[in-house]
């Protein structure tokens, strides 16, 4: 004899339509919710990982010296000296820079060339390189392979100590690189003569950072910030200074 039991019949054509209209009306009121969630995540994700970059950044210069370069053992010079930091992700266009960064700056005289965050692949070179692996072994000198020079310091207290941050770096939340204006860090020694803006007796009134161009992936904060003002941040953009006036 076959048993029947309360319920086992399955739902009616009612009870789903009731259970769907329950389920779109509580997807239409949470939805907002979920979606300002995701959006604060990814704000802070960016945040943290700028602070994290930043951070490494201080540490790699206090170790190395305050002067990023191609071939860590070479000199300070404009074309040795690494003027843009990149992390993983697409290569930057003139078509993700916007606003007042569409004007770029001109280093006359005291840079290799005319830079703006789209240079990253001609002035710039990865953070893993020097965040991370130092160029693959064979790019800054350790502690103990460092004798007495001026610029990168004596002996053992000077050195690549890395890595300095996990790998791998970036890409932000939104899919694009994270960005450092390095130039901003050290005077080249063959820049031009004379105490003024990067000149060999001069600083930097210029501050180095790191930035995310955020959720609409334009780049908006110029290259060099506001010369002896600091730096605003302009659009969605999202920064961390490293460095500020060095004159």
């Amino acid at each position: 004899m076959t048993r029947r039991f309360a319920g086992a019949g399955g739902l009616s054509l009612v009870e789903v339509t009731i259970m769907l209209l329950v389920l779109m009306t509580l997807t239409g009121v949470l939805a907002p919710s979920i979606m300002d969630f995701v959006h604060d995540a990814q704000w802070v994700k960016a945040k943290e990982d700028c602070d994290a970059i930043g951070v490494s950044v201080v540490r790699l210069t206090r170790d190395v010296g305050p002067c990023l370069k191609f071939d860590g053992k070479g000199s300070c010079t404009r074309a040795n000296r690494v003027d843009l930091l990149y992390s993983n992700g697409p290569d930057v266009t003139p078509d993700d820079v916007g606003g007042e960064a569409s004007a770029g700056f001109d280093g006359g005289g005291t840079t290799a060339s005319a830079l703006n965050w789209h240079m990253d692949d001609s002035r710039g070179d990865s953070m893993e390189r020097h965040l991370v692996d130092n160029g693959g072994g064979a790019g800054y000198p350790a502690p103990a392979d460092l004798g007495t020079d001026l610029y990168a310091g004596p002996g053992a207290d000077f050195g690549w100590r890395g890595a300095y941050v996990s790998s791998p770096i970036g890409p932000d939340p939104w899919g694009h690189r994270y960005l450092v204006n390095s130039v901003f860090l050290a005077v080249a020694r063959d820049a031009d003569a004379g105490s003024g803006e990067g000149q060999r007796s001069g600083g930097w009134s210029h501050d180095a950072f790191c930035i995310s161009a955020g959720p609409n992936g334009q780049f908006e904060t110029p290259f060099g910030g506001n010369a002896a003002h600091g730096v605003h941040r302009r659009g969605d953009d999202l920064i961390f200074i490293i460095s500020g006036d060095t004159r």
